[in-house]
C-alpha cells in the first residue's frame, strides 16, 4: 500500500516537471533530498507533503480574455467621445452663425450712424444668405449659412439718427432650436434670444 502511494506520488512529481520548467518545491534547500523523490537540483519537484505543491510561473501576461475586455473598453469609450463630439460640433456650429447674424444686424446700425446713411440689412430665405445694402447701391459681403439651418425674417432699415424699420429675424435648425433677432423700431437697437 505504502509502494502504491509512492509511486503515484512520484508520477505526479514527473508530470509536473515535464509540463512546468517553473515548479518549485515549498520550503526546501536547493541541494534538500527526500527519500525517492527528485529533487531541485535535479529540475524536479519535491513535496512538503503528499499532496502540497506550490507553482511558480516564470511567464506573466494577459488572458485573451482580459485583452478583448479592455479592447472592448476602449472602443466603446471612443464611440462616446466621437458622438458627443458631433453633436457639440453642430451646437456650436449653430450658436456660432446666431451670433454672427446677431452682430451683422447690430454692425449694420453703427454704420448706419457713422456714415449718415441708410443702411438697409437684406435677408434672403430661399438663398439662406443674408448682407448689407449701403445708400449708393454698394453691398457688403454675402453671407451665407449652412444648408441644414433656416433663416426667416424682413428686410430691416437703419436710418441716421438710430432709429430702424424694425423687426425680427429667425434662424433654426433641424432639431428645432431657434434664435431670434429682434430690432427696436424707436431706438434701433438689436438683441437675440433663444427660443
Amino acid at each position: 500500500m505504502a509502494l502504491t502511494a509512492l509511486l503515484a506520488v512520484k508520477v505526479k512529481t514527473k508530470t509536473l516537471t515535464a509540463g512546468n520548467r517553473g515548479v518549485t518545491p515549498l520550503g526546501n534547500d536547493p541541494g534538500e533530498t527526500c527519500g525517492d523523490y527528485l529533487t531541485k537540483a535535479d529540475g524536479g519537484i519535491k513535496p512538503l507533503s503528499k499532496h502540497t505543491f506550490e507553482v511558480r510561473s516564470s511567464q506573466t501576461g494577459f488572458t485573451l480574455l482580459e485583452l478583448l475586455l479592455v479592447l472592448f473598453i476602449m472602443g466603446l469609450a471612443a464611440a462616446v467621445v466621437m458622438s458627443s463630439g458631433s453633436r457639440m460640433q453642430e451646437k456650436s456650429l449653430f450658436n456660432s452663425e446666431a451670433r454672427k447674424l446677431y452682430l451683422t444686424v447690430k454692425h449694420a446700425r453703427e454704420i448706419s450712424i457713422i456714415e449718415r446713411m441708410n443702411i438697409v440689412f437684406k435677408v434672403d430665405q430661399e438663398a439662406k444668405k443674408y448682407w448689407i445694402v449701403y445708400e449708393d447701391d454698394k453691398t457688403s459681403e454675402t453671407h451665407s449659412i449652412p444648408q441644414k439651418f433656416t433663416i426667416e425674417g424682413e428686410d430691416i432699415i437703419f436710418f441716421p439718427k438710430g432709429n430702424s424699420s424694425g423687426g425680427r429675424i429667425e434662424i433654426g435648425n433641424e432639431k428645432g432650436q431657434k434664435y431670434e433677432v429682434t430690432v427696436d423700431q424707436v431706438f434701433g437697437t438689436s438683441s437675440i434670444k433663444r427660443l
